[in-house]
């Protein structure tokens, strides 16, 4: 975290990471002193939100393949 943000504002920021991260595929470990609900709820709801939105309003750049390439697994 930035050493500059007060305490209050960290907490924040590492609380509304969890969600993103959760949705990456990590597995996320926070202390309950910094775990904020409201907090985690409003970004949930934010990643929603966006993720409801349609792909018509964030139009894909020219030159882009038309689906997502496939992530490579290995063996």
């Amino acid at each position: 975290m930035p050493e500059h943000l007060g305490a209050d504002e960290q907490k924040r920021l590492a609380t509304r990471a969890i969600p993103a991260l959760l949705l990456a595929g990590y597995e996320v470990n926070c202390a309950p002193d910094v775990f904020e609900e409201a907090t985690y709820r409003q970004a949930v709801h934010d990643i929603r939100t966006r993720a409801a939105r349609p792909a018509a309003q964030h139009p894909a750049p020219a030159g882009s393949p038309s689906r997502p390439a496939q992530a490579r697994r290995g063996p």
